[in-house]
């Protein structure tokens, strides 16, 4: 299953994103993680030091080209093989995940450069990439840009992860609408930060009122921001802490609608948007 994690800076999809990837990979031995971002973070959250991620050679738009589709259209394919792709530009963390980095802008210096070709890139290689396992994941740039260059229309499930905060849920609300358009076929939300049963309540009567469905909610845990003090993914810090345990719980339900979603293809049945 092809996964992207989206949300405003701040909201915690990266580290999301990571420990599912981290948690796929320990079932499966075999992951792809996509780090889409213009900051990316991603490999930090995965296991890697600040070293490793330091020499991450990232990859640039050209890995992949566009060519025309059998519709007349034009679509991206891979410009290199995937064993060079791999030998390249992916990053081995633990638990058999492998780690690409997209997203920089094409000139690197302040004020300048375009993320057009990184977003296209992106797209490209959600698309393309089959030989990495069970399940990509890919951890978007933060806000709504990238969902208007349609970079997230070739994934199967998208996780807007929003806060207990007004501006976050609107924000959130926002991108299920973008979403929708690109016919992404399950579309959910996952509360992220909550405090207590106020801000549960105050999530889910939100998600409810703007038709958006709610897989699951992890709470405000101490033991991630100390995992950031020490230099560490949340899942190697504290493997069973509340949070982690709540992303495991989102990782089953991830499963299961995957699972779900193949036995309808096996049986010729439309996929819609759950």
């Amino acid at each position: 299953m092809k996964i992207a994690t989206v949300g405003k800076g701040g909201s915690g999809k990266t580290t999301i994103a990571g420990t599912l990837a981290r948690i796929f990979g320990q079932k499966t031995g075999k992951v792809l993680a996509i780090d889409g971002d213009t900051n990316p973070n991603l490999a930090l959250v995965l296991g890697l030091s600040p070293e490793q991620a330091n020499a991450i050679t990232y990859a640039r738009a050209s890995v992949m080209h566009s060519v025309e589709a059998a519709d007349g259209g034009r679509r991206f394919e891979l410009a290199i093989g995937e064993a060079e792709l791999e030998e390249r530009y992916v990053t081995k963390a633990p638990d058999g995940v492998g780690l690409i980095v997209m997203g920089q802008p094409e000139h690197g210096s302040a004020g300048q450069g375009c993320m057009c070709a990184s977003h296209r890139g992106v797209r490209g290689l959600i698309a393309e990439l089959s030989g990495f396992g069970e399940h990509t994941v890919t951890d978007m740039e933060a806000g709504l840009e990238h969902l208007r260059r349609g970079t997230a229309k070739n994934v199967d499930l998208m996780l807007i992860v929003v806060e207990p905060y007004y501006r976050s849920l609107e924000a959130g609300a926002r991108t299920a609408e973008l979403a929708d358009e690109l016919a992404i076929p399950h579309i959910y939300a996952v509360a992220n930060k909550v405090r207590n049963g106020d801000d549960q309540a105050a999530i889910e009567t939100f998600c409810a009122k703007h038709d958006m469905h709610l897989l699951g909610a992890v709470p405000l845990d101490e033991a991630f921001v100390e995992a950031e003090r020490a230099g560490k993914a949340p899942i190697d810090f504290a493997a069973h802490s509340p949070g982690l345990e709540a992303i495991r719980d989102l990782a089953s339900r991830i499963s299961a609608i995957g699972t779900t979603a193949v036995d309808s293809a096996n049986r010729g049945l439309d996929r819609s948007r759950t």
